[in-house]
């Protein structure tokens, strides 16, 4: 039975800002009915966490610098084989927010994250803990397999494995140089060939080269990160560590997402009762005042108000889309200046389209079930979930062929029957305009758009089909290891 640690920033059901909580959170659920697994994470000031009965496990030190931080680890059993750590410092963790708030990232965030790392591997030392396999998430954990890997290391970890998984090439952990020294780290690791990037301390790049494998959220994404365009700068570090690179999309957890039981929707349905889809358009239509012909196409946008959402693109779609007749509902909260011009462009067409500035999973689950079409032109999309939340709701996908949201739709072809949604690429206004004018003369013909929708319902993108790919790398990596024993 294989011994696996997890280490992320977030994880559901603890704390949560995105899509990294899912797979820190669910995936040990999985891994666990067949494996020993604990999952460290920061123990922030969140409700959930503050539920649980804790346990005080160790409590020591941890130099910075100058300075010294103590740090406490408290456990909690979930199940006989799942074990949750926190990692305490309430002056690092017992905050409002996880990363910042409205006024940015907390200024403090590379000694938080260096402080909640550190901590991990000298509570794994003093424990003398074994791990077949330390999977780490993001670039909160990336120093982890340079700190399992430096002296003083127990031969006890010399046989670990480590995976780094990649969940957003976009935020690397990117600090001052004049901050190395607060590492503790040997003066060589501060150049070009390790940590160093451009006079910063790039904690990302000690994930990538130190890992024994690196995983991405979707095979699309991990070849994209190879290319200059979509490399943030590392792709050549990536294409000289390729040979130990791959992708394997996320999965998702349909008891929370699936019409026939979802508690959010006032008309549940299934693929055999997709008539009833309609009446949440109506109720929908009736909880937000809106008048639009119900007869009408819904094409809805679920999203941070983010650039790289493609949000630019959005606004410059809208006047032309607007005089088609559908309406639109934009779910989501962001970057301001974003969020200002969305609004505008609402109350200019406010007979054709609403902006809802805020996110609430209820909403999102309510949209979801209402919704004829979901729309989303990210610029890059490591894994995305939504695409997938739609094809389960019946709600056909307009997506950009980019990263997850290539991996997980598939263009419908009307000579055949097959596929799932529509896709594009570019950024010409006209073509994807063409491309929705022609996805809304398919909604006209009721027999071609019922195939689509029970088309991507019965795809399944269910954690269960995900976990033997991770314990395939698990076994794989561990496997070399004896070979080259």
């Amino acid at each position: 039975m294989l011994e696996i640690l997890f280490i992320a920033s977030e994880a559901v059901p603890f704390a949560k800002t995105g899509g990294l909580a899912d797979v820190a959170g669910i995936l040990p659920q999985f891994l666990a009915e067949k494996s020993n697994v604990s999952l460290m994470i920061p123990e922030y000031l969140t409700e959930k966490i503050r539920s649980l009965t804790l346990e005080t496990v160790d409590f020591f030190p941890i130099p910075i610098g100058s300075r010294s931080f103590p740090a406490e680890i408290k456990k909690a059993n979930l199940t006989p084989r799942l074990s949750v750590y926190f990692i305490t410092q309430e002056y690092f963790f017992a905050r409002k927010y996880l990363y910042g708030d409205a006024h940015g990232e907390y200024s403090d965030t590379f000694y938080r994250f260096l402080f909640f790392q550190k901590a991990i591997v000298e509570f794994i030392r003093r424990q003398e803990i074994f791990f077949d396999i330390v999977h780490c998430h993001d670039w909160q954990t990336a120093l982890i397999p340079l700190l399992i890997k430096s002296p003083p290391s127990p031969s006890l970890l010399l046989k670990t494995k480590i995976v780094f998984s990649i969940h957003n090439l976009g935020y690397q952990g990117i600090f001052p140089g004049n901050l190395f020294s607060e590492t503790g780290f040997e003066d060589y690791l501060f150049s070009s060939d390790y940590l160093e990037f451009y006079g910063n301390i790039n904690f990302m790049k000690a994930g990538i080269i130190f890992s024994d494998w690196l995983l991405t959220v979707s095979p699309t994404y991990a070849r994209e990160i190879l290319s200059p365009e979509k490399g943030f700068g590392l792709d050549g570090l990536l294409n000289k560590f390729s040979f130990k690179l791959s992708g394997i999309l996320n999965g998702v957890d349909y008891s929370q997402w699936a019409p026939e039981n979802d508690s959010f929707i006032d008309y549940p349905y299934s693929r055999v009762t997709l008539a009833e889809k309609r009446k949440n358009k109506e109720a929908l239509y009736a909880e937000l005042n809106i008048s639009t012909d119900c007869n009408w196409p819904l094409l809805v946008v679920i999203s941070r108000i983010a650039k790289q959402k493609g949000i630019d693109l959005l606004l410059n779609i809208f006047p032309i889309l607007l005089k088609e007749n559908l309406h639109v509902i934009i779910l989501g909260e962001g970057e301001a200046h974003l969020t200002q011009k969305l609004q505008a462009m609402a109350d200019q067409f406010p007979n054709r389209s609403t902006f809802l500035n805020f996110f609430d999973e209820r909403m999102a689950h309510r949209m979801e079930a209402a919704a004829d079409i979901f729309f989303m032109p990210s610029i890059y999309e490591p894994c995305g979930l939504n695409q997938i939340y739609s094809m389960k709701y019946g709600t056909v996908p307009i997506v950009r062929a980019t990263g997850g949201l290539e991996d997980s739709v598939s263009e419908f072809d009307p000579h055949t029957g097959h596929g799932t949604g529509f896709k594009f690429s570019g950024d010409s206004i006209s073509e994807i305009m063409l491309l929705i004018k022609k996805v809304l003369a398919m909604y006209q013909n009721p027999q071609v758009w019922r195939q689509i929708q029970e088309n991507g319902m019965l795809r399944n993108f269910a954690w269960e089909m995900v976990v033997p790919e991770y314990i395939s790398i698990y076994n794989k990596i561990m496997r070399e290891d004896r070979n080259h024993g």
